[in-house]
């Protein structure tokens, strides 16, 4: 019963800390990478509504982005539906969506790991889900590439999504092997092929883990059938990787090589520890909360009856460091500035794999407990105060902390005025824009500082490329932004 009261106030405060994230929902709008990516798309729905001349838009725009910019063609055709394509208020529907699909995937992963493998209760599956997602969506480092910007979120969020999905379906088929399990794992790894290459190699790597457990374990043979889509995916991430656009974005040093890759593996694992140490310094508070986790994964196992649900602690603790090590490899290799994106599948691989590892390390504390049967319950005891005080003191030391938090964040923003003040004047320049007396539209500058929105603003020059990819997405001959006091003069006196 206690138990089920925790877990019951955890959901209210999460529930609570989302309200202001929920609520800039209707302040977001679309700009930048939005407008240039779904210029064809909407030009194609607004003149004809037909589903046959959208899907021949996003294949024009996946042809012309893969000769001329990147090659992740399932990212770009993606991109090409962002919400405004077909209404300029549908961008609403982007963070609920982002939301939904981070929550979404999470739930299903850990209903599949905890309640199925390890038969946890339902209400301490749910206890460690909302505060795994807590810690997740508070401490996020990009905001814009994790909730509110469709083309951010797209290239990573929704494939994030996709392979905690995917690593719950390799887990489930590996017990069962249900065909339309099978059939799910082929869709999404083939399209993550085409996604970021981060989320692409989560999948090949646990899909090989998964591939190998079986094998060693049980020497099941039907296992090797799962080599099926992971040749897909890396058949689509080739595909992906040979654009011509990939050398227009990164260089004609930009290409496949076997000595930078070796030196890349080498590097990964020195960025993994080094991003564990900015974690520390950065977001304190984060490790407050993995503590928290541990102490409940130590209370849970310490209950339990003599059962071990991890045979090799050290070969898996290191299999996950390792996958976390991986998610480096990409951006090591490309040697190109990355987005906040890259940033947030770091560390939402490292919260995962962080939480495998405490789970190892929970249950064997809890067996050596177990063991000292006449002083268990003070050894228990002992163990949890320890980590008690350790974590209320990184809290205190790190409180300030609290003011980086996503929902600390969107509510300043939303306090300070700022985001009612965005939403006027995006409002605004979404009328203009629309104006079909007007081809060459002038409108006011909007600053590019929105708090954890993403804004890419149109500048005084009409050749910038942000101000090109506006007047395209909106059929006009040209955009340009002015300073607020001369565009209501210009303005009054048309």
């Amino acid at each position: 019963m206690r138990l089920k009261k925790i877990t019951l106030a955890s959901i209210v405060i999460f529930i609570l800390l989302m309200l202001p994230v929920l609520y800039l929902s209707f302040v977001n709008r679309a700009s930048g990478d939005d407008y240039g990516y779904g210029a064809y798309t909407r030009n194609a729905w607004m003149e004809t509504h037909s589903v046959i001349a959208l899907g021949s838009a996003i294949g024009q725009t996946v042809k012309q982005y893969y000769f001329g910019w990147q090659g992740t063609w399932f990212s770009v055709a993606v991109f090409s539906l962002q919400p405004e394509v077909f209404s300029d208020s549908a961008y609403v529907i982007v963070a609920f969506l982002m939301l939904f699909l981070w929550m979404g995937s999470t739930f299903y992963l850990f209903n599949r790991i905890l309640c199925k493998n390890m038969k946890f209760s339902i209400w301490e599956y749910l206890l460690i889900s909302i505060w795994f997602l807590t810690i997740s969506i508070e401490f996020i480092p990009s905001t814009k590439s994790a909730i509110y910007w469709f083309n951010g979120c797209a290239h990573y969020m929704l494939p994030f999504a996709m392979c905690q999905i995917v690593t719950g379906w390799l887990m489930k088929y590996s017990e069962d092997y249900n065909r339309s399990t099978f059939v799910g794992i082929v869709v999404f790894m083939a399209l993550l092929g085409g996604s970021n290459y981060q989320a692409a190699l989560f999948a090949l790597i646990t899909a090989c883990y998964i591939i190998a457990a079986v094998w060693f374990s049980r020497k099941d043979k039907r296992i090797l059938i799962l080599f099926v889509p992971v040749s897909i995916e890396i058949a689509g991430l080739v595909i992906s990787m040979k654009a011509p656009g990939n050398k227009v974005r990164g260089g004609e040093d930009f290409g496949l090589s076997v000595t930078k890759g070796v030196k890349t593996v080498a590097c990964s694992f020195l960025a993994g520890v080094r991003d564990i140490g900015i974690y520390a310094k950065e977001r304190p508070l984060v490790f407050a909360g993995l503590i928290l986790l541990f102490i409940i994964f130590i209370i849970i196992f310490s209950n339990r009856k003599k059962m071990i649900f991890f045979q090799h602690p050290v070969l898996f603790s290191i299999m996950l460091f390792c996958l976390y090590s991986a998610m480096q490899a990409p951006a090591i290799y490309a040697g190109v500035d990355v987005s906040g994106g890259v940033y947030n599948m770091n560390f939402q691989v490292f919260l995962l794999t962080i939480c495998g590892i405490m789970m190892i390390v929970a249950e064997n504390i809890a067996i050596k407990i177990r063991q000292k049967n006449k002083i268990a319950h003070q050894l228990k005891m002992a163990v949890l105060t320890l980590g008690i005080l350790i974590c209320l003191a990184i809290i205190f030391l790190g409180r300030s902390n609290i003011k980086t938090s996503t929902s600390y964040i969107c509510l300043r923003y939303i306090i300070s005025g700022e985001a009612a003040d965005y939403k006027e004047q995006m409002d605004l320049q979404t009328r203009l824009m629309e104006d079909e007396q007007v081809q060459n539209v002038v409108v006011p500058f909007i600053n590019d500082v929105q708090g954890p929105l993403m804004h890419m603003p149109v500048t005084e020059n009409s050749d910038a490329w942000a101000n090109m990819v506006t007047a395209e997405f909106y059929g006009k001959e040209s955009v340009t932004a002015i300073e607020r006091p001369r565009w209501t003069e210009l303005y009054n006196n048309e």
